[in-house]
């Protein structure tokens, strides 16, 4: 269950914001959807990556603070991804 919240969740809310901001984006002459692409194809794998190397090395600690961790660091790319927003 932990890795289902610790992993799948975030990426799948990163996959969202990047795919919502390359849907605004499109047709209207502006390169932010092709940078929130490029983002999102390398920043979410290699999220999904760390997330799982860290829960499983923190196997003996309670989920919820593993969970929050994972959350945080899966911040990352949707953060980027508005500031794209504000600059593009």
């Amino acid at each position: 269950m932990k890795y289902l919240l610790g992993i799948l969740l975030p990426c799948a809310l990163q996959t969202l914001i990047v795919f919502v901001i390359i849907e605004a984006n499109t047709g209207n002459g502006s390169w932010l959807g092709l940078a929130a692409l490029l983002l999102g194809m390398f920043a979410i794998p290699a999220t999904a990556v760390v997330n799982g190397i860290y829960l499983y090395s923190v196997k003996g600690t309670t989920g919820a603070g593993a969970i929050l961790r994972c959350w945080a660091i899966a911040t990352i790319v949707p953060l980027l991804s508005l500031l794209l927003m504000m600059f593009g």
